[in-house]
């Protein structure tokens, strides 16, 4: 997996590429923290999926772990480029709508991100 960041004053956006599986699920959340640890005027987080091949369960739980760190943030998450074989994941798992629905999920910290 490979991961492309595109960042701006308040967007963070990344695009994965290959495999999103047990190998490489770290990865993707050390360089998610990489991008969002340290910029407080982050509101929105976007993961381009258009490049992802395999998502095993740990991709999956990767990427919850990942919804859920945002919206404790007060961060937008933003799943995108969703293909058939990831559709199909999210869909058959229930977790479609609540992986690519857009929302804000908790409030903005005053002090600090708390990011672990």
């Amino acid at each position: 997996m490979t991961t492309s960041f595109g960042t701006g004053p308040h967007p963070v956006r990344l695009a994965l590429t290959g495999d999103l599986d047990y190998d490489t699920c770290g990865e993707l959340l050390l360089r998610v923290r990489a991008a969002l640890d340290g910029r407080r005027e982050v509101t929105d987080l976007h993961l381009d999926c258009r490049e992802l091949g395999l998502v095993d369960s740990m991709g999956l739980s990767t990427l919850l772990e990942i919804h859920r760190r945002a919206g404790r943030d007060g961060i937008a998450f933003h799943l995108e480029g969703v293909g058939p074989a990831l559709r199909r994941l999210l869909e058959l798992t229930g977790t479609y709508e609540y992986l690519t629905s857009p929302q804000r999920s908790g409030p903005r910290p005053e002090s600090g991100r708390g990011r672990t």
